[in-house]
């Protein structure tokens, strides 16, 4: 396998807190900046990311700051047990992504790209998810970071990296998820990519309910969880392609 070319001053996959296999990186690499923060040893362990933003508040929050900011409704507020029944998928870059505009979301797509507006439930939690996904691997991941992220100094840091995905590297398509946890203002959504090469990559993806969207966390520590999976074992089977 070609391993991505990458500036070793630069990029953050190649100090050595970030170090991994070089399947995983590879695959990491193609879905962008929101993947390559990646934890140091062999990929074989799943830390628990966490959500902690500096910004956030202990208090509940308000009717008009738990409503979504395009007014899509909340909906189930139940973790999925399956995969969502007649899924339409896009294909942003490269790689497919769940659409639901009038229920999960995204409710807002950008001239440049840039979709967001997302329903205040479990379900609206993980189309986020895929689809930040999706838009940090077809080249966004600045674009994704300056908007769709909490603000906060870590998501400053990362911007100020100038985050882009090489131009080499395994492409790679969802194919399960998992809901690990979900409080109506904190979630993490576990997402299962599998690469052309057939590895299978587990990225974990914190989101918190941020002025009406999920918007992600950029880790404090730098260290997602991602890792390679054997197989999808414990994930939901989703797949656009």
């Amino acid at each position: 396998m070609t391993e991505p070319t990458v500036n070793e001053d630069q990029n953050p996959l190649t100090k050595p807190k970030f170090i991994i296999s070089a399947v995983v990186v590879a695959i990491i690499v193609a879905l962008g900046i929101i993947l390559a923060l990646v934890p140091k040893g062999n990929g074989t362990t799943a830390p628990e990311p966490s959500t902690a933003a500096a910004s956030t508040s202990s208090m509940q929050p308000s009717a008009t700051e738990a409503a979504s900011v395009c007014g899509l409704p909340a909906g189930d507020q139940a973790k999925p047990a399956t995969a969502p029944a007649d899924t339409k998928w896009e294909l942003i870059g490269k790689i497919a992504a769940p659409t639901s505009p009038k229920q999960f979301g995204p409710g807002k797509t950008e001239s440049n790209g840039l979709r967001s507006c997302f329903a205040h439930s479990p379900m609206g939690a993980l189309y986020a998810a895929v689809n930040v996904a999706a838009l940090s691997g077809s080249g966004k991941a600045d674009l994704v970071y300056e908007q769709l992220a909490v603000p906060g100094p870590e998501r400053d840091a990362v911007l100020k990296s100038s985050p882009s995905a090489a131009p080499q590297s395994v492409p790679a398509q969802l194919v399960g998820f998992t809901v690990r946890s979900y409080a109506s203002e904190r979630t993490v959504i576990d997402l299962a990519f599998k690469g052309s090469n057939g590895a299978f990559v587990s990225i974990p993806v914190p989101l918190q309910w941020f002025g009406g969207d999920w918007k992600i966390v950029v880790p404090a520590t730098g260290d997602t969880g991602a890792r390679q999976i054997a197989d999808l074992s414990g994930y939901i089977e989703w797949a656009g392609v």
